[in-house]
């Protein structure tokens, strides 16, 4: 197995997260610190609180012993937590979500003492309401990427989608269909299948199967929606101060764009940053929920009532978090660390301490039948995220290779033979000249009838490298953003997982690992 790295300048979005990861010093003012300096912020949490909650709901996914263990340790006000969160997909979505949740478990293993034990966290975000993001996994079959989807009718929250048994039959048939068999496919579809048997919503189902995978590393799970409780006194905030996110957002906006960033969040100055009933608010003057209008008065004993009804949005996710957990780190992905880039002010103004940001972990995997084809046409990697450019190029190469090297040698051979030539009659030259424009041409004809015969081998070579395209950088995309995590636990088992886990730990903060896997 090789192990190398894709350059993070190469496969990260945004620029801000680039100079975050290597140029830090340019960047520094808009986060609390670097991240690996081990700085533990001051939290006043309610730590019993938040353990009956952790509690009660990991003994209702039936998580294992380590989780219950580490769940108790947080009542320690020495123990903190290194977090990381996702919205919940089905069969837990596309790979990066497994790679976030072993970034957290690394860290808090690598990080973790006596004086401060840490205990990793993944934030289930199951009142997001975008189906389209969660509905469907891709996997590979006959070396193109296959959707496969779970149809959802209206917009609704992951917690709100109960799972069908007829919907989900199709679904685990067509992973059936494509995926090759080999000695762990039943058992983990078996698997699948007892999870998802009983009419339990995409929330649960999804923190049942991230412990069936991760929980035996302690990963604890929760969902906002039993915390609700716990969030009131950030809901009141928001309430009584309604724009103030807005205001100190645009001025973070500004700032960025100043220094030739783009901005990730752009919020209205009368957009209120959080929900009701999954409904944005607007404040101008009251409250505008859809149609009804209220009173900050009505709206905070509606939040006293009923604090289920309202939730988080991408800024007030993260500030709630560490309102509730003893955070010391948020594993972040690129677009995340962006995000925060416009959050260290609002934490201010919440008298929050922003935790460290810690970049996650990244990965691509290659079989070895992918290896095969890099080490065939002697390329790299990153050369197939343009695979027509890659297979015009090495055609080009080729032809170059055999035919340029020909010319030189014709050219080389002809030069003592004219000097020869020309000694003994000067009048001989215009012939030798001719001699050797007949033999270069010669090569010219040669080398159009070979570039038409090699045509077949061309379309050999370009199927060949569409293939390993297609399974390194699927529908354009790094194979992470899209393939889901079934692809190689039913070729290579629970240890794909504990490679993974493995050369995560050996990698740098933020590293995009290469994998090699023999299938």
């Amino acid at each position: 197995m090789t192990i190398e790295s894709l350059p993070a300048a190469e496969i990260t979005p945004s620029r801000i997260t680039l100079d975050y990861l290597e140029r830090y010093e340019r960047v520094s003012h808009f986060y609390p610190y670097h991240f690996r300096e081990r700085k533990f912020r001051k939290v006043e949490i309610d730590r019993e609180g938040v353990v009956k909650v952790l509690r009660e709901y990991n003994r209702k996914i039936e998580a294992p012993q380590k989780v219950m263990e580490n769940i108790e340790m947080l009542l320690d006000e020495n123990t903190y937590t290194v977090v990381t969160g996702q919205q919940p997909g089905i069969f837990t979505g596309p790979l990066y979500t497994i790679y976030k949740a072993l970034s957290a478990i690394i860290v808090a293993n690598n990080n973790s003492d006596k004086k401060h034990p840490l205990v990793p966290i993944f934030w289930n975000a199951s009142e997001d309401h975008d189906p389209s993001e969660v509905d469907h996994i891709y996997l590979m079959h006959n070396n193109y990427p296959r959707k496969i989807s779970y149809p959802v009718q209206g917009e609704k929250s992951t917690s709100e989608i109960r799972l069908d048994k007829e919907k989900i039959d199709r679904m685990i048939a067509k992973i059936e269909e494509f995926t090759p068999d080999t000695e762990f496919k039943d058992s983990i579809l078996e698997k699948l299948v007892s999870i998802c048997q009983r009419r339990q919503n995409l929330g649960q189902v999804f923190s049942k199967l991230m412990l069936s995978l991760l929980g035996d590393f302690g990963l604890i799970l929760i969902e906002p929606k039993d915390l609700k409780k716990l969030m009131i006194p950030v809901f009141k905030k928001l309430i009584e101060n309604p724009t103030r996110c807005s205001k100190i957002l645009s001025q973070e906006e500004v700032k960025l764009k100043e220094l030739g960033y783009s901005p990730r969040i752009h919020k209205r100055g009368d957009f209120c940053n959080f929900l009701v009933e999954r409904k944005s608010v607007i404040y101008r003057g009251k409250f505008h929920v859809g149609e009804n209008v209220y009173s900050s008065e009505e709206m905070l004993d509606w939040l006293e009532k009923n604090p289920s009804a309202f939730s988080a949005n991408v800024v007030t996710r993260p500030l709630i978090q560490d309102w509730i957990l003893p955070t010391y780190a948020y594993m972040a992905g690129p677009s995340e660390i962006a995000y925060f880039a416009q959050l260290k002010r609002i934490y201010e103004e919440f008298e929050i301490e922003m935790p460290l940001i810690w970049p996650r972990f990244g990965a691509t995997i290659v079989e070895n039948k992918i290896l095969k084809v890099l080490n065939k046409y002697h390329f790299e990697i990153l050369d197939l995220r343009f695979p027509e450019l890659l297979t015009k190029e090495l055609a080009r190469k080729k032809m170059d290779s055999l035919f340029g090297s020909a010319r030189s040698k014709i050219l080389e051979a002809f030069s003592p033979v004219e000097e020869a030539a020309v000694k003994i009659d000067r009048g001989l030259r215009d012939s030798s000249q001719a001699s050797l424009r007949k033999a270069l041409r010669a090569m010219d004809i040669l080398e159009d009838k070979v570039a038409r015969k090699s045509k077949r081998q061309n379309i050999i070579m370009q199927s060949q490298i569409n293939k390993a395209a297609h399974n390194i950088f699927p529908l354009q995309d790094l194979q992470e953003r899209k393939l889901n995590v079934l692809e190689y636990l039913i070729k290579f088992g629970q240890d794909f997982l504990r490679v993974v886990h493995g050369d995560f730990s050996k990698a740098d903060y933020g590293e995009h690992k290469v994998i090699s896997f023999q299938s």
